[in-house]
């Protein structure tokens, strides 16, 4: 599996009908064609007035041909001509997913409170295939007796490589700093950090708000 990970940064005044068209009319098209969306947000952190979304796809041959096919239909061209005007900036990366978690499976609680953890971490040159095997071997094991919730946990292809993504679930903030809190008091949390924590160049984060339509809530 790959997954299209996408950001678009909007005009303030633009996020509540933008979404409005994406649920009523962008949305049926790309599933016409044979698009599917994994999860669509709106950012809570970071730089606002943004969404994020994520669409699967079963490797890159796929996503050609179902894109030539999307751009050749009126319908699409009549929404990206509702859309124009919207849109500040537009990028997306392709991921590949590992076999740390099976990608999406879990999608929320319904909290309403509820939000994703997206982590963005660099990677020292050609040590990710190394990061990924100690985070499923000696992090992945704290965090889940901490009762954290991973949807996801992706290799980028494209954009800046090097790099690792994961989304996290949690019902609320309050829930994440407990259980965070509760992670790092692990004794075997440190015995993670010493044999990965050299191989960190950089760490981001950004928490994501599900939207009405989105596969994860």
């Amino acid at each position: 599996m790959i997954v299209d990970a996408r950001t678009y940064t909007l005009q303030p005044s633009e996020m509540p009908a933008y979404l409005k068209r994406v649920e009523e009319m962008g949305l049926p098209i790309q599933k016409k064609h044979g698009f599917e969306l994994a999860g669509y947000f709106t950012v809570e952190t970071g730089q606002l007035n943004r969404v994020v979304h994520y669409w699967k796809w079963e490797n890159a041959a796929v996503r050609q041909e179902q894109r030539k096919a999307l751009y050749a239909d009126p319908d699409w061209t009549e929404f990206r001509k509702a859309n124009a005007g919207c849109f500040l900036a537009q990028e997306n990366r392709l991921l590949t997913a590992t076999d740390i978690v099976e990608p999406f499976k879990f999608r929320g609680n319904g909290s309403e409170l509820g939000f994703v953890d997206e982590r963005t971490y660099t990677i020292t040159y050609a040590q990710v295939p190394q990061c990924v095997a100690l985070t499923k071997a000696l992090a992945k094991p704290i965090v889940d007796r901490a009762g954290w919730q991973l949807i996801g946990y992706f290799a980028s292809v494209t954009g800046t490589i090097n790099q690792v993504v994961h989304l996290w679930y949690w019902d609320s903030h309050a829930q994440r700093e407990e259980r965070q809190a509760k992670a790092v008091a692990d004794p075997a949390w440190a015995v993670y950090q010493a044999a990965n924590g050299q191989r960190m160049l950089k760490q981001e984060n950004r928490y994501l708000v599900p939207t009405a339509f989105s596969p994860i809530a």
